[in-house]
């Protein structure tokens, strides 16, 4: 039955708004209450839109992994970034003992990309999850 209905949803890149929509609850944190940063933002969904993020999700998390190379570990599932770290070190290692001038350059972004700005460069983010991402 959600099948045929997330189907429909596919193929008419229309989100139910209701789906969209939650209550948001704020229980406190420790420390004081007049300060509002000391509450945590819960967004209670509805069941059917929760189930229907979880497909997109999927969808777009096979569509990501089959773009990435081997090589990239972060926030990938069964991948560790203190392997990455590990291997990087190995190699400064052996570097270092071939070639004593050995230099390593770090770069890093001062503005990260958005997820779904990177997810429609690689041409993963579909119509539906645009529609549902602006409305």
């Amino acid at each position: 039955m959600l099948q045929s209905l997330f189907n429909k949803i596919w193929e008419e890149e229309r989100v139910p708004v209701e789906w969209k929509e939650g209550i948001l609850i704020k229980p406190p944190k420790k420390g004081d209450m007049g300060d509002c940063s000391n509450y945590r933002g819960i967004m209670l969904l509805s069941v059917p839109g929760k189930v229907l993020n979880r497909v997109l999700l999927e969808r777009m998390k096979e569509a990501v992994d089959d773009r990435l190379r081997d090589q990239q570990a972060g926030f990938r599932k069964n991948r560790s970034c203190v392997d990455q770290i590990a291997t990087l070190r190995i190699i400064v290692e052996q570097s270092l003992e071939w070639t004593p001038d050995f230099t390593l350059s770090l770069m890093g972004r001062s503005k990260p990309a958005t997820v779904h700005q990177v997810l429609d460069s690689l041409g993963v983010l579909s119509t539906a999850a645009k529609k549902a991402q602006s409305t």
